[in-house]
């Protein structure tokens, strides 16, 4: 797939959820414009966040499966979290307060003081996961069928709906309603391995034209090796005999 192709089906794909994002703000019309404008506006926003996590793993432990730090740090530098000091200021925090080390722990006055400063270092991440999860975002999670079933459910009944967008997209283009007809896109499950039949010539699939060029070169190696051994033994015997 080429990147332009994979670029639109990107964005087809990433469509219908910025419809579901505004529907559940309240706007159930807009221009295509418009919708165009916030749909490469995600897409940037997310390979941003994706290219920053990159860099971050790459920079900081060279591996190249990031960790919760390094998508942390990407959200900071986008914008999305905002940290409560910046880094010469937790320096200078560090410096000047007293070692856990030093406090007793009876009474678990360490343990506290732990805790404490774990809310403060966090502080910033938890914010950000409270307004993901909460009320303002609620019906787009239900949108995308984040809710366990008992929860699905009471809102399914409160709203009338009975299945995320992209089910009902899904059914109502495929006449059987099964998902055979998605599979080995995107959209299905992956699509079973089966062997490649080739018409015509010596061989009826893939793997046996493999092994029968991995033998006929072998064959040609060795042929090669002895017609060269041959010659040696020739040009030793014929310096001999001079």
């Amino acid at each position: 797939m080429s990147n332009s192709s994979a670029s639109s089906l990107h964005e087809s794909l990433l469509r219908p959820a910025i419809l579901q994002i505004l529907r559940a703000a309240g706007f159930h019309a807009t221009r295509p414009s418009v919708l165009d404008t916030l749909t490469d506006l995600a897409a940037r926003h997310l390979l941003l966040l994706a290219s920053k996590t990159a860099a971050n793993a790459s920079v900081i432990h060279s591996d190249l499966i990031p960790c919760i730090t390094d998508v942390r740090l990407a959200l900071q530098d986008s914008g999305v979290i905002v940290a409560p000091l910046t880094a010469a200021e937790e320096t200078w925090r560090e410096m000047l307060r007293k070692p856990l080390d030093q406090y007793p722990e009876r009474n678990g006055l360490r343990a506290k003081e732990r805790a404490r400063r774990d809310a403060e270092d966090t502080a910033d991440v938890r914010e950000f996961l409270d307004w993901i999860t909460g009320e303002k975002n609620r019906e787009i999670r239900r949108a995308a069928g984040m809710f366990n079933d008992e929860v699905q459910g009471v809102e399914l009944e409160a709203t009338g709906q009975t299945e995320d967008y992209l089910t009902a997209l899904k059914k109502k283009h495929s006449k059987t309603g099964e998902e055979s007809r998605y599979q080995g896109t995107v959209l299905g499950k992956p699509a079973e391995d089966r062997p490649i039949k080739i018409e015509g010539g010596p061989a009826d699939s893939f793997q046996e034209w493999v092994r029968q060029t991995q033998e006929r070169a072998a064959k040609q190696s060795i042929s090669a090796y002895s017609n060269s051994h041959v010659s040696e033994m020739a040009e030793a015997r014929t310096a001999s005999d001079g």
